[in-house]
């Protein structure tokens, strides 16, 4: 017992520790980034407590926004100042890219047409300030809810040194724009388009694509996944998933992973009840997995269960070994067990011709 507890406090001990380290590799990796961003809140911010930019616009009309972006080494760093739009990941979170095949089509002018960056690239070094100004021009007509998005300040990738796959690290300066101040996260529409079987990532996939066709956040939102084989109504796959949030006027992929299994053809039901502290969606869709859809994803799948023919031979190999061993043993036992009856027979007869001679 004591021994157990002594093995716990030891990986205790080491999940802390390795914790701390990754916060501080963090840390490090931020701070040599070069240089930090920081958004001077215009006379338009709706509201003032927010870090990121929040203003009011009239249709038509030209603001400027500010950037602060301050050096934090001797070395000259160069930048690229750009727009993106807001976009929901297939985790379920909102996100920045400038992935243009998520766009959703019910977006119409979207943030980066609304944005010009007067200076796209800049250097900076030896400590010292520059301001980045970025014009933003309102929508001619009149528009409901938000437009959401972000101004990026990124590092310009060293080709000389970039080799391979790099990693692009830069601020995210968040920014919403709207007509009044009104409540944007209280989205009522949300809508099942297809579900679908699929490769992705190299994993074997049941997709559910789910809109947010307004221009609203759909905020904090459960959603209980159910797939249903059609004919027999026998559950084949769950999913229970808490606190997704979706852009506005935007789509993602809901995924189903299948793992290491191999993904069965047949009609389905997908089911997906979805609920936040304002709504309840209640979403079902039919779909087929045809055999040859099957065949070809399990086949393309990169996650699969693959026994290599060494493998094969050497477990063969095993188990004839054992069996042989067990019957060689089996023998020896049934041939020791004769040999102990035969002396036992021969010790009591021997004993019995003593008690003979004594009488």
């Amino acid at each position: 017992m004591k021994k157990r507890i002594y093995s716990a406090l030891i990986l205790v001990s080491c999940v802390f520790v390795s914790l701390v380290s990754t916060r501080e590799v963090f840390a490090e990796d931020e701070n040599n980034l070069g240089y930090v961003v920081t958004p001077l809140q215009p006379s338009t911010q709706i509201d003032l407590e927010k870090s990121y930019f929040y203003i009011k616009t009239v249709p038509g009309e030209t603001q400027t926004l500010q950037l602060r972006v301050a050096s934090t080494k001797k070395e000259e760093v160069h930048l690229k100042i750009y727009g993106v739009n807001a976009i929901t990941s297939n985790n379920g979170t909102i996100d920045y890219t400038e992935d243009l095949a998520k766009i959703d089509e019910t977006l119409k002018e979207p943030v980066t047409s609304l944005l010009k960056v007067g200076t796209p690239e800049i250097t900076v070094g030896n400590f010292e300030e520059k301001t980045v100004e970025v014009q933003v021009t309102a929508p001619k007509e009149p528009y409901e809810g938000v437009k959401m998005g972000a101004i990026v300040v990124a590092l310009v990738p060293d080709k000389e040194k970039q080799k391979g796959m790099s990693t692009e690290y830069n601020y995210k300066i968040g920014l919403i724009t709207a007509e009044n101040g009104d409540e944007f996260t209280d989205g009522k529409t949300l809508k099942l388009n297809t579900a679908k079987a699929a490769i992705l990532h190299g994993k074997k996939m049941v997709l559910a694509s789910l809109q947010n066709p307004e221009p609203k956040v759909i905020d904090d939102l459960n959603i209980v996944t159910t797939m249903i084989e059609k004919e027999s109504g026998k559950v084949i796959k769950e999913k229970t998933v808490q606190n997704y949030k979706l852009a506005p006027n935007s789509h993602f992929d809901f995924e189903l992973d299948w793992g290491i299994n191999d993904l069965p053809s047949g009609t389905y039901t997908l089911k997906m009840d979805a609920k936040n502290a304002n709504e309840e969606w209640h979403l079902s869709k039919d779909f087929k997995i045809t055999n040859e859809e099957a065949k070809e994803i399990n086949a393309l799948s990169v996650f699969k269960i693959e026994t290599p023919t060494w493998l094969k031979a050497v477990s063969i190999v095993m188990v004839i070994t054992s069996l042989v061993l067990m019957g060689t043993l089996f023998y020896r036992r049934k041939k020791w067990e004769k040999a102990w009856k035969r002396l036992r027979i021969a010790k009591k007869k021997k004993k019995k011709g003593k008690n003979k001679n004594k009488k």
